[in-house]
């Protein structure tokens, strides 16, 4: 009889019963993920130039690779680095900008969106996330998948108050004075190695039900986080050493480099079990515990869920996604095989040019001295003794190197171009044979970004993803009103009151300008030339460009904004700008003589014409009336400024002072008797 009951699926209940539990999670997980590990570890040795491994399948360990015949040459001409040192570089470019999408219409979800932007915007600047992506990419492209790990950090960020905590001890009392901060966000690079998922085969983090984020710490910085006392144990981590094993080459060295597993002293690893909601722990669950002891248990903390709903706080990038596999693969490990065929080929043809250096000789059995020539046959006047009725030594010949050689080295880095998605240009900053025109070297360059297209849109959806709980983080534990300090153009400091509920709904995270993420200032600077040249970038009314957009041009260019310093029609816009932000909070500038008024009411009109505008003077229609009378005060004393020198007799404003004129000047919003100002015109 065959037992078709279901097997009770284990739930730990007991705080023994949770250690037990995590600790036989993670070595499952360990063991099931051990391939994809030495492969890992495969792809940073070669990376290091360490390229005579291999992995053994039956032991599941590298091993190195013996010689085959004495006097082997296994030296390693390293084509994988510049390969993934030019493609981390490319990446390294990228400078993110994340923005939100406002849910609606409303002034309310404007706001959000506008909060959202700004404080993501400031993440990224203000807490080193760029340097935290450059890490990102290095994982990435030598192991093919890397992980962040996001949370709040309550011990960081400013610090809002203080009290005075009470001990009580015996009869003894002391005082312990305690600090109150804000918090701060906290996100954490997690190479592969540290993580492991609940099975090695599921596409992604959407499809886990658990992960487990396995870290060595030092044992003094367990007690520090989780006061708790926890023994050292035995933690290995991977290092770079010396081979033992055989001599390299033709005598030279002690032989390569591996990865070796080294012991850490005083270290412990701590291993963080989280698990979605399920019937057995409808919050989810989050157990931290390292070797015998449990650090944390309790509910998943953080709601950075959609809805509002908690989630495991990972976000992956994978180089190249492999379908039903959770890890990702390295361009690495196509070029393997590929490196290992080109050190053959350079060592076999060093082998040759050691045989035709050495040389040797022919020499008939009994007709010299073997032991003299092979003691003193090399040393200069060297006078040898033949043997009356032998032949002289004659030297060996050996036949020219077969053409076959330089050929196949030559497809083999094509292939490394082909197999890497890189070319000469972009890897030695040569161009390709038969290239000498700027258009076929820009095509050739947009031909490599074609090619890491597919690790772009990772990067893209990574980023988004970190977004989105970065925000969901920040309303979730931000409670205390705070002033967000915003730079925008023209250097105009914008201040921002929000709060944690002012992100309700800044959930729409978009990346903005994802095209640009791989271009190299030559290839921007060169799209911009192909614009002028196109005419695009001349006003079609005055036939020239204008200094707005020359300006404009300048800062694409990356060359600085060359003109604003010298130019007055861009200060008196940045004025405009800067009285837009204090009417929009309700203060009343008032304009002076030095005003050029004609610019000012343009840019106040522009600012009148925006979404944000209408929906902030539904709500506050008093900052309506507030810009109304400015633009007011602009014409009247334009108009009095035009008066006729001759008569001294002031000018009456127009009858239509203060209607709503368009950005060209033309009133707007009334009909009947109205003058139309244009730019620089005079009123009649």
């Amino acid at each position: 009889m065959f037992n078709l009951a279901r097997r009770r699926r284990f739930v730990p209940q007991t705080q023994d019963e949770f250690i037990k539990y995590v600790n036989d999670e993670h070595k499952r997980r360990q063991d099931e993920r051990r391939g994809f590990e030495l492969q890992w570890r495969l792809n940073m040795a070669f990376i290091e130039g360490n390229q005579f491994l291999d992995i053994n399948p039956v032991k599941l360990t590298l091993e190195e690779m013996p010689e085959l015949y004495s006097g082997q040459e296994r030296e390693s001409f390293n084509q994988i680095a510049p390969i993934i040192e030019t493609r981390y570089s490319r990446l390294s470019r990228i400078s993110p900008i994340l923005k939100c999408r406002p849910a609606t219409n409303e002034q309310k979800d404007i706001h959000a969106a506008k909060v959202g932007s700004h404080l993501l915007r400031n993440i990224i600047y203000e807490q080193g996330i760029i340097k935290l992506l450059t890490e990102c990419f290095a994982w990435m492209e030598s192991c093919g998948t890397v992980m962040t790990k996001n949370g709040w950090d309550p011990s960081k960020g400013q610090i809002i108050g203080q009290f005075t905590d009470i001990i009580m001890n015996n009869d003894e009392v002391s005082f312990n004075d305690q600090t109150i901060k804000e918090g701060e966000l906290d996100v954490t690079v997690c190479p592969p190695q540290e993580i492991f998922p609940d099975s090695s085969y599921r596409q992604g983090i959407t499809q886990c039900k658990s992960i487990i984020h396995a870290k060595a710490y030092h044992v003094d910085e367990v007690d520090e986080i989780w006061n708790v006392e926890v023994d050292p144990e035995e933690v290995n981590v991977l290092q770079l050493q010396r081979s033992m094993m055989g001599v390299s080459g033709l005598g030279y060295g002690l032989g390569n480099f591996m990865f070796g597993n080294v012991k850490m002293e005083e270290f412990a690893l701590v291993k963080e079990l989280w698990q979605l909601p399920s019937r057995h722990f409808p919050e989810g669950l989050l157990v931290i515990v390292c070797s015998d002891k449990l650090l944390h248990h309790g509910p998943l903390p953080y709601n950075i869920g959609d809805d509002g709903n908690v989630a495991l706080p990972f976000a992956k990038l994978d180089c190249i996604e492999r379908p039903g596999v959770f890890w990702g693969k390295s361009v690495v490990e196509r070029l393997i095989p590929l490196q290992r065929r080109y050190n053959a080929l350079r060592n076999r043809k060093a082998e040759y040019l050691n045989r035709v250096v050495f040389g040797g000789l022919w020499v008939e059995e009994g007709s010299i001295d073997m032991d003299d020539l092979e003691e003193h046959g090399n040393e200069p006047g060297y006078i040898g003794q033949v043997k009356r009725g032998y032949k002289y030594p004659q030297e060996r010949q050996f036949a020219t190197l077969p053409e076959a050689y330089s050929t196949e080295e030559f497809s083999l880095l094509q292939e490394f171009n082909m197999l890497a998605g890189t070319s000469d240009l972009s890897r030695i900053s040569k161009a390709p044979p038969g290239i000498k025109s700027g258009k076929a070297i820009s095509l050739s360059l947009e031909q490599d970004d074609a090619r890491q297209h597919s690790t772009a849109i990772n990067l893209e959806h990574f980023l988004i993803e970190n977004g989105k709980q970065w925000l969901r983080l920040t309303r979730q534990f931000k409670k205390i009103p705070s002033v967000l300090r915003s730079i925008g153009s023209d250097n105009l400091v914008e201040l921002i009151d929000w709060t944690g509920a002012s992100l309700e709904t800044a959930d729409d995270v978009v990346l903005d300008a994802l095209a640009p993420m791989l271009e190299s200032p030559i290839q921007r600077r060169q799209m911009v030339f192909d614009l002028l040249g196109a005419g695009l970038l001349i006003d079609p009314a005055t036939g020239r460009i204008e200094k707005d957009m020359r300006n404009k041009i300048f800062e694409m260019l990356q060359l600085g904004n060359w003109e604003s310093a010298a130019s007055d029609d861009q200060l008196q816009i940045s004025k405009a700008k800067r009285e837009n932000l204090m009417l929009k909070s309700g203060q009343l500038p008032m304009p002076v003589v030095y005003d050029d008024h004609v610019l000012h009411i343009q840019q106040h009109n522009r600012e009148r014409l925006t979404a944000e505008y209408e929906a902030l003077i539904a709500e506050n229609p008093m900052i309506d009336m507030l810009i109304r009378h400015h633009v007011d005060q602009h014409l009247l004393m334009m108009a009095q400024s035009m008066t006729p020198m001759s008569t001294g007799m002031p000018m009456e404003a127009p009858a239509n002072v203060g209607a709503p004129i368009g950005p060209e000047g033309v009133s707007s919003g009334h009909t009947g008797g109205e003058q139309q100002i244009g730019p620089r015109q005079a009123i009649p």
